[in-house]
């Protein structure tokens, strides 16, 4: 509301003076306009709002063209997928409107759909899990494509050697978003070895020659496998009751009685050493060393 003092009634009067809307054009472009390529003819446009919007964003017009193609499309968002006729090179521009126009500024990139190679690696590869024979990384796709990546190539070098693993996109497990890591488990290695690590990612044209950085790991050991007395230990014990016959020895006994482990085996080892010289008096042998109720009385015999 205007109030003027002094002034003429029945006369005519000027007055001057300014006013002000609170709504207007932004006086800057949008932001941070970029590319990915989704398939050979769909493409993804995003971007920021603009720094100075001066009133509230109603919608977005996005042109994309080139020599035989154009496409103007209202988004209320800041990204679009759109369609494009072929693999070749385009023109996009990004315009923000308020209710009072778009103040006459834009933002334009130039894109191609044809594949190339990424600018740079899977980045951000980590691992989140160790074996004796395996490891797990998780990783995130390269921030500049260029292309789809059909697949990661994983590296590994142990013992001055050098392998590689390609692991298709398609066999990876699905990301529950797309700003979800990457997961693989490497199988296959070797305990007891440091190994390094690292990274490409491929589109049909290639890595780019770019790869992330070398991770350096030392993998433990397996466990070592049981010893022949462990194996031996947990072996059934051997039992044996016999009853001597007249006439036989005088420190033989009616005995009954469990042998512990290491005295089979030592049966086992004298029967090996035996057969050989005379293999008709192993049965004699056998029966004779099964009487013997303790080792000691066995090294009386045997010297």
């Amino acid at each position: 509301m205007l109030h003027h003092r002094d002034l003429i009634p029945f006369a005519l009067s000027n007055i001057t003076g300014k006013c002000f809307s609170c709504i207007s054009a932004p006086s800057t472009a949008p932001q941070f306009l970029k590319t990915r390529k989704l398939s050979d003819y769909k493409v993804e446009l995003s971007w920021q709002p603009p720094l100075e919007a001066n009133s509230d964003i109603l919608f977005y017009i996005v042109r994309v063209w080139n020599e035989t193609f154009e496409l103007e499309q209202n988004v209320t968002g800041t990204s679009v997928v759109i369609n494009v006729d072929s693999e070749s090179r385009y023109n996009a521009s990004v315009s923000s409107w308020t209710r009072l126009g778009d103040g006459g500024v834009l933002i334009h990139i130039s894109f191609t759909t044809t594949a190339a190679e990424p600018f740079d690696p899977p980045q951000n590869v980590t691992l989140v899990n160790v074996t004796a024979s395996s490891v797990t990384l998780m990783w995130y796709p390269p921030t500049e494509p260029n292309g789809i990546i059909v697949h990661f190539t994983i590296y590994y070098s142990y013992n001055n050697s050098v392998a590689e693993k390609r692991v298709p996109v398609s066999d990876l497990p699905a990301r529950a978003s797309p700003d979800s890591p990457f997961v693989y488990t490497l199988t296959g290695l070797i305990g007891g070895y440091e190994h390094t690590l690292w990274m490409t990612s491929n589109t049909i044209q290639g890595d780019g020659g770019v790869q992330s950085e070398p991770l350096t790991v030392f993998l433990p050991e397996d466990a070592a496998p049981l010893s022949a007395r462990l194996r031996t230990s947990r072996a059934p014990c051997l039992s044996c009751t016999a009853k001597p016959s007249r006439g036989s020895l005088p420190w033989a006994q009616t005995p009954t009685h469990t042998w512990p482990p290491h005295t089979y085996s030592f049966i086992l080892w004298i029967s090996r050493v035996l057969s050989p010289i005379s293999p008709s008096s192993l049965p004699t042998f056998f029966f004779f060393l099964l009487c013997v109720p303790f080792p000691e009385e066995l090294s009386r015999w045997t010297g």
